[in-house]
């Protein structure tokens, strides 16, 4: 009896506070449909707009391994020549310089010993989270597709669909309760000739890449971004993290534009098959036979 009573007022309770949300439902105008409406085109504004900006527009490839700052990681000996798709590197490779506060240098030390004896916590390489930012910019798989408009670049990978949206409509961060953690954070940018600056806040707690060096939830992430060479982006990255850093951590990425786009959204976590071989985690989709490459080398 308690049951039904519960379930019951839950009902009358959900109706009550659904029924002005749903009389607010925007509705289709009434009247025929015209067979003579055309489509709004692109104004003037927009079009000049777009010509001024630069043409990041396609997919793009992380340069070199998957970890976090590419100039100063240690690889596991073992470490594969893998071309594959790869989630990170083996276990046991880590990250040198950072410049962490001693017992978070204590902390990071004590995951590189656990990774060794099989002890690892990557969330993401069990498909229960997107790796989320700063991680997102250089140590994840796939890279990202990059378009950029007037008011915002936007970046989505093919892990979980990950997007990040760089606003640069001159709108200000969120404040207080306004802003909500998430796992790309809240990111505004503005260009200066052909670099884009970005400032990334509102991250949650997490990893930097797969040898799990931890950062925290105050966070906050600067870029420049700009074109180095023909189709590669460069992405310097500073990071500043009260909690658990000394002082500012630089770290550089790169990224080639491919001559292709992947056709594997949302794929590797959505009913790809995941395989293991010399260590290194693979995708395999549905179509595709164990030990093809969809995705081609990485640079």
């Amino acid at each position: 009896m308690r049951r039904w009573i519960g379930v019951v007022s839950g009902a009358l309770i959900l109706g009550a506070i659904g029924a002005p949300a749903l009389a607010q439902r925007p509705k289709i105008p009434p009247g025929p449909v015209d067979p003579n409406y055309k489509t709004p085109r692109f104004d003037a504004d927009f079009t000049r707009k777009m010509a001024e900006l630069p043409d990041w527009n396609g997919s793009y490839a992380t340069v070199g391994e998957l970890m976090f700052d590419p100039d100063h990681m240690v690889l596991n000996p073992d470490q594969a020549q893998d071309e594959a798709f790869s989630t990170g590197p083996l276990e046991g490779s880590y990250l040198t310089g950072i410049p962490y506060k001693p017992e978070y240098q204590k902390l990071y030390d004590k995951r590189i010993a656990d990774s060794l004896k099989g002890e690892i916590s990557d969330p993401v390489g069990g498909c229960r989270q997107p790796h989320g930012m700063p991680r997102q910019m250089g140590a994840s798989p796939g890279g990202p597709e990059i378009i950029v408009l007037p008011s915002q670049v936007r970046m989505t990978w093919y892990w979980f669909n990950a997007t990040r949206r760089i606003f640069t409509d001159g709108r200000k961060h969120p404040t207080g309760d306004d802003l909500v953690p998430s796992f790309m954070g809240h990111s505004i940018g503005h260009w200066e000739g052909d670099t884009l600056v970005v400032d990334t806040v509102g991250m949650h707690a997490g990893i930097y890449d797969r040898s799990e060096a931890p950062h925290s939830d105050q966070i906050h992430v600067m870029e420049r971004m700009r074109m180095v060479a023909p189709d590669r982006l460069e992405v310097k990255i500073v990071i500043e993290d009260p909690v658990m850093l000394t002082k500012p951590w630089s770290v550089t990425h790169n990224f080639l534009r491919r001559t292709h786009t992947p056709q594997a959204e949302g794929a590797y976590c959505e009913g790809g098959r995941i395989e293991m071989e010399n260590g290194v985690q693979k995708m395999v989709l549905p179509d595709e036979k164990a030990g093809s490459d969809r995705f081609g080398p990485r640079p």
